[in-house]
């Protein structure tokens, strides 16, 4: 009779099951390196974006990218919360995630627009992780302010920030912040999440 033992995790390895490299892979940085992201590259991450599902093909996620040291960074930068900025203002390149709240086609509320936006931002990063990438998804900054440096429609939710890169050396960070890059985010047990057969509280 033979048993079969939990598998061991290499020191990277941050599941227990055979997750696709990428998706193992990922995770939020906060030290970018002084690599720039090329057009190409931007271009692909946007492009994956493109194609990901949404209610009614409605496709609500709108995107404003400024560059470092391009038109609408500093701006952009100054509407990002100051313990977010102390490291963000090392990326190439910031973006504003949007949505539009009503459907195209009758003018009803799209309850399920910040869903699609997930979605999009998912296949985002899954592209970005294939070439290398890290992205820092913020929550952390002044949405009112955001509006209205830019001019954006009321409309529009401004969902979050895209801080994105190439990951770059951890000591570059205040100390608080360099222990939270080299120990990254644990997660629940996949049976505190998932229910079957029915809810269990």
């Amino acid at each position: 009779m033979t048993t079969t033992s939990a598998p061991t995790l290499a020191v990277n390895e941050r599941s227990a099951l055979p997750l696709h490299p990428i998706i193992g892979a990922r995770f939020s940085p906060r030290a970018f390196s002084e690599r720039d992201v090329t057009d190409d590259e931007l271009r692909l991450v946007l492009e994956a974006a493109r194609w990901a599902p949404s209610s009614m093909n409605e496709q609500p996620w709108r995107f404003l990218v400024v560059r470092r040291g391009g038109e609408g960074y500093a701006e952009m930068l100054s509407c990002i919360a100051p313990s977010n900025a102390v490291w963000a203002d090392k990326a190439p390149v910031l973006i504003l995630n949007m949505v539009h709240r009503q459907f195209a086609r009758n003018g009803h509320e799209n309850y399920h627009a910040r869903h699609d936006l997930g979605l999009a931002l998912g296949q985002f990063t899954a592209q970005a992780t294939a070439l290398g990438m890290g992205l820092h998804l913020l929550g952390g900054f002044d949405a009112q302010a955001t509006r209205s440096v830019f001019g954006i429609p009321d409309v529009y939710d401004l969902v979050c920030i895209t801080v994105l890169g190439f990951p770059g050396d951890p000591d570059s960070l205040p100390d608080n912040l360099r222990t939270r890059e080299l120990n990254h985010s644990p997660r629940k047990p996949l049976e505190d999440l998932v229910h079957f057969g029915g809810f269990n509280g």
